[in-house]
């Protein structure tokens, strides 16, 4: 594999000047963690269509957005809290992975901690999987235990206040 690979079932990737901790979900579905600005086109050149940032702060968004959309990305920004996740930041997330438009979606924030979660409780709360069949998922596509103790812990508080 050359430096400018991003193959669909690597965890981690290393770009020349930068590390790009990814976890491919699906073929088509890629939780990551902060990208660089040398991410952008690589993440293009592999097929991605549209980037989905969590990340809250807003002016470093911004700066993204030019670099991703500067490299034929679509841009999403959604700075969905940590914590205390609504039904309603799931059901986003729902229609952008079902919008024919989105394509090949790299999802992302800082530490792909919080896309972990997300992508969790899309499966469990929209496509009806279970708990074990949304971690085996998380587990396969690179997920430690320490994650999946943190996702289990957020989602039971997630599925408490529904």
């Amino acid at each position: 594999m050359t430096t400018h690979e991003l193959p669909c079932t690597t965890l981690q990737h290393q770009t020349e000047a930068a590390q790009l901790r990814s976890y491919a979900v699906t073929p088509d579905v890629l939780l990551a963690t902060q990208p660089q600005p040398e991410d952008w086109e690589l993440l293009a050149a592999q097929g991605y269509r549209t980037v989905l940032n969590l990340r809250g702060d807003a002016a470093r968004a911004a700066e993204q957005r030019a670099a991703a959309e500067a490299a034929g990305l679509r841009y999403i920004y959604r700075p969905w809290p940590a914590y205390a996740l609504e039904p309603d930041h799931v059901a986003e997330l729902a229609q952008i992975v079902a919008d024919p438009e989105t394509g090949r979606l790299v999802f992302h924030c800082r530490s792909a901690t919080r896309v972990g979660l997300m992508w969790m409780l899309y499966r469990q709360h929209h496509q009806g999987w279970t708990t074990e069949r949304a971690e085996a998922e998380l587990r396969a596509a690179g997920y430690d235990d320490d994650s999946l103790e943190t996702f289990d812990f957020c989602a039971s508080d997630f599925f408490e206040r529904l």
